[in-house]
């Protein structure tokens, strides 16, 4: 009470006498450490700070001189944070009925470090052996309740969520509606309880490769906030903190089980809880929706194998793989089980494994189906003596390692999706086979001369089998998807030369290596963008068909996944595309390119079925999650006591913030913050025009555009073609544009109006004129050309669609080459001076559905101009098939949660329609010619 009583007084005591009312001690501590939480600054560096300030505040100051102090005046708003002892060989933890013993009970290792201690000592003197950090998550949710407007948010899925039969929320999934059906009484009754998404995994807290150090943090997230917050750091929790340096593997049960203590208590009695909403208590309950993990660390929780001949946690112990003697692998193949059974691919022996498909795909199980065969398995955990391991009679390696920790929670078992596939790692994977493969680089590659006699072991493919040379070498003869190397010098220069917009992705330049040939050092993101976007522009012209179209669709399908609405209705046309994708790889690549990874794509429609969008069961945001708290270490000998220590403070600052006027430290401001309606950013100047046509085209298209001058263009369109009965349209069009400007104004001197804005938009507007170099609008970042030309991005291309002379909808393609605000007084009107791709001759779209532009075919001189706000922006990649043309590829923009925008679709103010689609039928190639696997352009194979 002592504490809060400070804490309540400094919330009253002025920083420094005479100082403004809002200057208090609380406040302006709370202030200067979200900034320290915000700019992740050092203590040292915030103590310097501190010291700094408090000698150029008056004297009689109250600012704290040390962080230590600052955070002191915060402390009593901190929550409980549980230190729980471990074993070091990961048996058990010291709780509960073990909390006063000295030794594990299964392996009898001591619990501290120093074994020779003496017994007398104080127990919390002696440091102990291993620690894992548990922030219970109880007291966390009654705290978010107890903010009303939280505790609004948490009512977003039930009350303000958009119900038009897509998948926009895991609200919208299968298992949602499963969960909501069983149990209506029991939980979804009551709109309020919480639907948990767990993840984890391993991350080296020195951000150096040279440790191996591996902390294990277990995150959080609350599906139901709107899917633009739930995956915010603000509203990620981190109930756990695994202690390294080795992972925890297989045992992570042991460390999981406070919080599942915690999450068995929230299903089955509740808790009270006051909703600061509602203005009422009531009783909350929770459920954990399922788990977001990587593919090994899924294997870990639910106790699965990731590997070998049952390593697909879907197909289980149906799954389809193949030992390759020589490349020492596994290889995932049989796609052919997932099509119809009459389709001709299952007959088709040559052009695959040499063998018919007969099997048919894999049964999806079911939880209880799961729960069966893992009710019996009983182990005791741990590393050391007297632990033990699941071992099948019947198989080398077990099915099942575990019956995992979650099946202690009574619902868990009528879940339809347990542990999501995390599409980010999946992705990754597949781009680095693809591109490794395509580009032949070392390490990364699957085709090997130890692939190629994997070839021979299966008599199939004889034309690819490795030659023996006089030299003792060999020689890997040309495959479908070999390269030359003035193909891959085109593919790389590609890549290259492209130039993203603001915000789109990291430099594409920094990536390509041309002394080596190869790309290097590519993140996630970095894949992802290659996958759905540039991969089938940068690979034109320089693979077959029977290669580059199956490329094509597999990008189609990644980009398909990747949207944040997905129509329910086209997702068993995007499976049967893709199956089929999968068995044209089958055809063209290597066995040793099929990994687990590029096998689990079939799987990941279906889970969209169950558990919503991808983009919100991906590990993107946890990875993010945990680039934060890496930052937090500060002593390297104690890195995860860093860690909790900071997480700790992070908290607390930001609930005071909830009730401050400050900015929260794990919601960051979006760029386009209050300038969605436009701003213009570089390069601001006045000028005044000396040309007169220029200048009345500019007012034509503000007034074209305006609904209030709707009704008095077509009275002036009239009024010519009674005038001018003999004109030709095209005449009285050209003669609309250059005299409606001034008609209205001579009309409107005698008419009567009410609307102010008609008033101002006829009396013109003002003849000095602001240009910019850069303008934000509509969540988009535009440039002008020569704006483009001084940095690394591509913010001058855009996009319209309009209606043509024959009333017909076109896009028409262009770039900025000034950026104009007129001022009509009350109105700001910013508009884009552009050059226009003349259709029909300077637009073409190819068979693989690509928009290519001739960017010197201009046209359409006579109307430069269109409003900043009706265009969408796009960027220009140079086609390596042709070099004197671009292909148009569709820009990006995140502004749902931007100033209240809840809906894209709806605050969208041009029509929708993609620069390109992939539309390429894979039937078509099949012409009975040559073999997919062959290439017959060049003969440039390896000798190794």
């Amino acid at each position: 009470m002592k504490r809060f009583d400070r804490l309540v007084q400094d919330s009253t005591t002025p920083l420094y006498p005479g100082c403004k009312e809002e200057h208090t001690k609380l406040h302006t501590v709370l202030t200067l450490l979200q900034m320290k939480a915000s700019n992740v600054w050092s203590d040292k560096s915030f103590t310097e700070l501190l010291g700094l300030l408090s000698d150029l505040l008056p004297d009689g100051n109250v600012l704290p001189l040390t962080t230590y102090k600052a955070k002191q005046v915060v402390c009593p708003l901190g929550l409980k944070v549980q230190k729980i002892h471990a074993c070091p060989n990961d048996c058990m933890l010291y709780r509960n009925e073990f909390e006063d013993r000295e030794s594990c009970v299964v392996c009898k290792a001591s619990r501290f470090k120093r074994e020779d201690a003496v017994d007398t000592n104080p127990m919390k003197k002696r440091p102990p052996a291993k620690v894992v950090w548990y922030f219970p998550i109880i007291p966390r949710l009654k705290r978010l309740f107890a903010n009303g407007r939280h505790a609004e948010l948490l009512r977003w899925h039930a009350e303000k969520r958009k119900k038009d039969g897509m998948l926009r929320h895991p609200a919208d999934s299968a298992q949602w509606r499963n969960i909501d059906s069983k149990y209506k009484k029991h939980f979804s009754r009551e709109v309020r309880n919480i639907r948990f998404g767990l993840s984890t995994d391993g991350m080296n807290p020195f951000g150096d490769m040279a440790s191996r150090h591996s902390t294990w943090p277990v995150t959080l997230c609350i599906y139901n906030l709107p899917p633009w917050l739930c995956m915010k750091r603000k509203y990620i929790m981190m109930p756990l903190l695994i202690q390294g340096p080795r992972q925890p593997g297989n045992d992570i049960d042991v460390f999981l089980r406070p919080l599942v203590d915690d999450l068995q208590l929230l299903w089955s009695d509740g808790v009270r809880v006051w909703d600061g909403f509602k203005r009422e208590s009531f009783i909350l309950r929770a459920l954990l929706f399922g788990t977001i993990n990587d593919y090994l660390a899924l294997g870990n929780l639910a106790g699965q194998t990731t590997k070998g001949r049952n390593g697909c946690v879907q197909c289980l112990d149906d799954t389809c793989s193949t030992w390759l003697k020589n490349s020492r692998k596994m290889s995932y193949m049989r796609h052919r089980r997932f099509l119809r059974r009459n389709h001709p691919y299952r007959n088709n022996k040559k052009a695959f494994d040499g063998t018919k498909e007969t099997s048919l795909p894999p049964k999806h199980r079911t939880g209880l189906e799961i729960f069966a065969a893992v009710e019996g398995i009983n182990i005791i955990h741990g590393k050391g003596a007297g632990s033990t391991s699941f071992a099948s009679p019947r198989e080398k390696a077990p099915l099942w390692k575990k019956r995992s920790v979650f099946w202690d929670l009574p619902y868990w078992r009528h879940l339809h999706v347990l542990h999501a596939i995390d599409v980010m790692h999946v992705e990754k994977n597949v781009c680095d086979s693809l591109l490794g493969t395509l580009l032949d680089i070392p390490g990364k590659t699957k085709d090997t001369l130890q692939s190629r006699k994997d070839l021979q072991d299966m008599n199939i493919r004889k034309e690819l089998h490795p030659v023996d040379m006089e030299n003792g070498k060999k020689h890997l003869p040309t495959a479908a998807y070999t390269l030359s190397k003035k193909q891959k010098t085109s593919f790389l220069e590609c890549l290259q030369g492209i130039k993203f917009p603001s915000g789109y992705s990291a430099n594409m330049k920094r990536l390509v290596s041309m002394k080596d040939l190869k790309l290097v050092g590519m993140k996630s993101h970095d894949c992802h963008v290659m996958m759905t976007r540039i991969l089938p522009v940068a690979m034109r012209g320089v693979l077959p068909d029977k290669v580059f179209v199956p490329i094509v669709k597999l990008c189609s399908f990644f980009q398909e996944i990747s949207q944040k609405v997905i129509d329910p209705t086209k997702l068993e046309q995007l499976q049967q595309d893709l199956v089929q994708t999968l068995c044209r790889f089958e055809m063209c690549f290597p066995p040793s390119f099929f990994d687990v990874m590029v096998h689990l794509l079939v799987h990941v429609v279906k889970e969209i079925q169950f558990l919503g969008p991808v983009f919100l069961h991906q590990m993107y945001p946890f990875e993010r999650f945990m680039g934060v708290i890496k930052k937090y270490v500060r002593n390297r000998n104690r890195p995860e006591g860093s860690i909790a220590e900071g997480w700790g403070a992070e908290e607390v600052i930001e609930f005071c913030i909830d009730y401050m006027d400050l900015k929260p430290i794990g919601l960051p401001t979006s760029r386009h913050e209050g300038r969605l309606l436009g701003k213009g950013t570089v390069g601001q100047k006045s000028f005044r025009t000396n040309d007169r046509a220029l200048f009345t085209q500019a007012h034509f298209t503000v007034l074209h555009h305006s609904v209030v001058a709707e009704e008095y263009e077509r009275v002036h369109k009239s009024l010519l073609r009674k005038i001018n009965p003999q004109r030709p349209e095209a005449w009285r069009e050209r003669e609309h544009r250059d005299t409606f400007g001034d008609w209205l104004l001579r009309h409107m001197l005698h008419a009567q109006t009410n609307s102010d804005q008609l008033r101002a938009l006829s009396q013109g507007p003002s003849t000095s004129i602001l240009s910019f170099q850069a303008y934000e609008i509509n969540g988009y970042t535009f440039y002008t050309t020569a704006q483009d030309n001084k940095t690394t991005y591509q913010n001058s291309g855009v996009r319209i669609d309009a209606y043509d002379p024959n009333n017909e909808l076109q896009t028409y393609y262009g770039f900025i080459e000034e950026i104009w605000e007129l001022d009509y007084g009350p109105l700001k009107v910013p508009l884009f001076r552009c050059q226009w791709v003349s259709l029909p001759g300077g637009v073409k779209t190819d068979k693989y559905g690509h928009t290519c532009v001739d960017l010197k075919h201009v046209g359409y001189r006579d109307e430069p101009f269109v409003l900043a706000n009706a265009v969408s922006q796009i960027f220009f990649v140079t086609d390596p098939s042709n070099k004197q043309r671009h292909v148009v590829v569709e820009g990006k923009r995140s502004i749902v949660g931007v100033e209240d925008v809840v809906d894209e679709e709806e605050y969208n103010r041009f029509d929708d329609f993609p620069p390109f689609t992939f539309n390429v039928d894979l039937n078509a190639l099949e012409d009975g010619g040559d073999e997919a696997y062959i290439r017959l352009d060049h003969n440039e194979g390896r000798i190794v």
